[in-house]
């Protein structure tokens, strides 16, 4: 009978963590002792806040993956979802509260975040293109979002932060897969100084205040025939070739 009843006690733990189906139970509890984080975002004019992407992990409620020779290995399991910023008053001011530990039946912690924002649908730069958002990751813990979402390589930093990042509408005209795209410009974020990838220690408090310069806009223009050079034309219509698919970021900010 105790063997029997061992067996039950283990069977019911695992029914408690991960339910009928075999999913982890993902309802967040933070206990009151809990860290928390605070995201601030200015929201620039002509621009929207999509909803914060959030990821949760947990060593307790583990997930089955299989390498390369089909080999099973567990990994911390996941917990993601989107959560949406709540605006402050009338202002273009936008917060985010968020629990480091988030508690549960699988003791959540959190993991990543992902900010981003877009050019508005009423701009008229928008008509006939393709618009992608610009995205800002904050990694809490290893094994963040593995789509690093043109942020770049994450930068180690300690205590809270804030940032301002300079941004220039980019339009790219492809003539090989015949479309236009529209996007914000802050540099080129393979260069860590323009990383928008942050892998943060002790922090309490994340401030983002992006500033975009409507009327200093870059267009990019691929060749007609492959191989070709991609040629950047500036606000004050000076030509070049790009730098690695990329305008002159230096030269964008010497602009302003």
């Amino acid at each position: 009978m105790n063997f029997l009843n061992k067996n039950y006690a283990v069977i019911s733990f695992i029914v408690l963590l991960y339910g009928c189906d075999n999913t982890p139970d993902r309802t967040l509890s933070p206990p009151q002792n809990a860290k928390w984080v605070d995201v601030v975002f200015t929201l620039p004019a002509d621009t929207v806040l999509l909803p914060m992407e959030v990821l949760y992990r947990s060593n307790k409620c583990k997930t089955v993956r299989y390498n390369s020779s089909n080999e099973p290995h567990d990994i911390p399991g996941y917990n993601d979802f989107e959560k949406p910023f709540g605006q402050q008053g009338s202002s273009n001011i936008w917060r985010a509260h968020i629990a480091i530990d988030g508690g549960g039946k699988c003791q959540w912690q959190l993991n990543s975040i992902k900010v981003s924002f877009k050019i508005a649908d009423g701009n008229p730069l928008v008509k006939r293109k393709e618009v992608f958002a610009t995205n800002y990751i904050f990694d809490f813990d290893d094994y963040g979002f593995s789509d690093g979402y043109g942020t770049g390589r994450a930068k180690k930093v300690s205590g809270d932060l804030d940032i301002r990042t300079d941004f220039f509408p980019e339009i790219f005209i492809s003539h090989k897969f015949k479309k236009t795209t529209l996007e914000l410009f802050g540099g080129d974020t393979r260069h860590e100084k323009w990383s928008q990838r942050y892998r943060v220690n002790d922090i309490k408090t994340i401030v983002i205040n992006p500033v975009v310069h409507f009327n200093r806009v870059v267009i990019l223009e691929g060749p007609n025939q492959s191989p070709g050079n991609i040629i950047v034309t500036y606000p004050d219509s000076s030509k070049q070739k790009a730098l690695y698919t990329k305008p002159d970021y230096e030269k964008l900010l010497s602009m302003k």
